[in-house]
């Protein structure tokens, strides 16, 4: 049996730009794997992460559910066939991590119940639905900022946002309605039969329902009409340096500490060291650029440091607390941080960006920056932009790392004379 699913092209998404319709008709064409005839569309299924489409063959009575090409489907798209416990689609990486989930929860789903709580703003009779559930804080996030080109689109539909309660505080204004689940990120991967019956139910409501593609790692969108936070400031004479703290992921360098962490606590050991490597790199910036805050932030407060550092850190994230976070790293002329979700809401405020890669994240790299012009006075092109955001090794050198520091700090204003880049 062919491995592969055998849908033949990408459903239409006219009338509305990345979005495919569900409502009233389904816009999606499959073939069976068995017989190659086309499938019949039956229903929509709101797995959770997953908008599937229930579809059968007339011919030779096969049933499947198809992920439709939304999120990370774009990349990996998967077909289930629940009767053989089938999984038909990618054998790539998403596999393990996308797709057998997607059967796992279809063979054995949930039978508690998920709260959704409904806010309405304005009246809508034909909806773009933008599913943002994931496991994943980050893939969650990128997902949320397709907000922006939807309500940007011009025309009578409104945008209904599906968030978990921590993205709450950041759905831009404009939408028509906000639908927030209570699923914690550990269990967005199950599929809960009573939360797909309320999603369908409420879209009874509309005349036309869209699901948003949702693309994974969106470009067209503006920071501030999420976090309510202008981005940094070159004009400023007063910034911060600041360094993101992360308690899973140090900034660690050599054989020597892996070692070392090996005999002890490997955690604390890692932790000590990152703090240390801060102080370093600290003392170095707070010589160079004295009128600079140097600040660390982050999630987690693991050791100490010097009252000369501005700590920031905190235990947890509340709405309050990511508000405030948004806005030092505005102020922030330099961010530093280990490569993961911790960097896109730093990158995007932030007025430079170096992002620390470990040797097997290289091929995530840029994942987790997001790209924003800063400065509508200075014409920024792929030159200046390049100079802002950089990717160094993991385990470079305290001097190494505040060498390329200084450079981009120091360079950077003046390289819009070298670049013409000046109105």
């Amino acid at each position: 049996m062919n491995t592969q699913p055998a849908t033949s092209f990408r459903p239409a998404v006219e009338p509305l730009r990345n979005a495919i319709r569900i409502k009233p008709v389904i816009v999606h064409r499959a073939f069976c794997d068995r017989c190659l005839a086309e499938m019949r569309m039956d229903e929509i299924l709101w797995q959770g992460i997953h908008v599937c489409v229930v579809m059968h063959c007339a011919q030779c009575q096969t049933e499947v559910i198809e992920d439709l090409p939304a999120g990370h489907a774009i990349e990996a798209q998967f077909r289930v066939d629940l009767k053989n416990n089938l999984l038909l689609g990618d054998e790539g990486a998403s596999r393990r991590w996308f797709g057998a989930p997607l059967l796992e929860s279809l063979s054995s789903p949930k039978s508690g119940e998920v709260e959704l709580r409904v806010e309405k703003f304005r009246e809508a009779r034909k909806v773009v639905i933008l599913n943002c559930l994931d496991f994943l804080y980050g893939h969650a996030l990128l997902k949320l900022l397709n907000a922006d080109q939807h309500l940007r689109q011009p025309g009578e539909a409104g945008l209904v946002v599906i968030i978990q309660p921590f993205l709450r505080w950041l759905v831009p204004d404009g939408v028509a309605e906000i639908w927030t689940v209570e699923l914690p990120l550990a269990q967005a991967r199950s599929h809960f039969p009573r939360l797909h019956q309320r999603i369908a139910r409420e879209c009874e409501r509309f005349d036309a329902v869209y699901v948003s593609v949702a693309h994974p790692h969106p470009s067209d969108f503006h920071i501030v009409n999420f976090t309510r936070v202008e981005p940094h400031d070159f004009w400023s004479s007063r910034f911060r340096i600041t360094f993101i703290w992360r308690q899973d992921r140090p900034w660690w360098s050599g054989d020597l500490m892996r070692r070392a962490a090996r005999r002890i606590k490997p955690l604390r050991a890692l932790l000590l060291w990152q703090n240390l490597r801060v102080r370093r790199l600290f003392s170095r910036m707070r010589r160079r650029f004295p009128r600079a805050t140097l600040t660390v932030a982050g999630l987690g407060r693991s050791t100490r440091f010097p009252a000369w550092i501005d700590d920031r850190r905190v235990e947890r994230f509340d709405d309050e607390s990511e508000r405030e976070a948004c806005r030092i790293y505005a102020e922030s002329r330099l961010i530093i941080g280990v490569h993961g979700s911790n960097m896109l809401l730093p990158s995007a405020h932030a007025g430079i960006t170096i992002d620390l890669m470990p040797n097997d994240r290289w091929k995530n790299m840029a994942q987790d920056v997001l790209y924003q012009s800063l400065d509508d006075r200075w014409t920024e092109d792929a030159r200046m932009i390049s100079l802002r955001h950089h990717y160094l090794p993991l385990d470079i050198s305290t001097r190494s790392l505040f060498q390329a520091a200084k450079s981009m700090l120091e360079y950077y204003a003046e390289a819009h004379l070298h670049f013409q880049t000046l109105p």
